[in-house]
């Protein structure tokens, strides 16, 4: 990628070379179900629109539009473009089983950090009420942290379902 984003548009600005980079990337995301040439096309019919109405989106476009070099870049960039999609495509189930594992790993070090804290008082009034509401022998708090009081509280809430297999 950074050979690439290097060797394209070698005229303009770092600055230039980097909206107009971003602007055809996200671009080419809009249009993926395009045709590169397509996409092409249509990104120098917009862009001659926008200046023929006196709002070009890239003044320094424009002169290149003919140019054949730049049209050549820029097919190279948007070929770039339609294969990093591919790539990320190809890594989805990577990413995603990444995510999972992160959420887990959030959710166990955040059950350590509950099983060292005492409950709270919201916690202690909420388990007493919804024990007496559901006529439930309440467990001893005093030796309790905050995630015995979420799971006692759960338990209550969504009673676990005993296992009927019986053949």
């Amino acid at each position: 990628m950074f050979y690439i984003k290097n060797t394209i548009f070698p005229n303009f600005t770092p600055r230039q070379k980097s909206a107009l980079l971003s602007f055809l990337k996200s671009f080419v995301k809009k249009n993926k179900n395009l045709k590169k040439e397509e996409i092409t096309d249509k990104f120098i019919e917009e862009e001659n629109y926008y200046f023929e109405i006196n709002n070009p989106r890239f003044e320094f476009v424009i002169d290149c539009l003919s140019d054949e070099e730049f049209l050549k870049d820029l097919r190279k960039y948007i070929d770039f473009v339609f294969y990093e999609l591919e790539q990320k495509e190809k890594m989805q189930f990577l990413i995603d089983k990444e995510k999972e594992y992160r959420k887990a790993q959030r959710k166990k070090a955040n059950d350590y950090k509950m099983s060292k804290l005492k409950p709270t008082k919201k916690q202690l009034i909420y388990y007493e009420k919804i024990a007496k509401a559901h006529n439930i022998k309440m467990n001893d708090t005093k030796d309790a942290s905050r995630l015995d009081l979420r799971n006692w509280i759960m338990d209550i809430i969504e009673p676990k379902e005993p296992d009927n297999e019986e053949k």
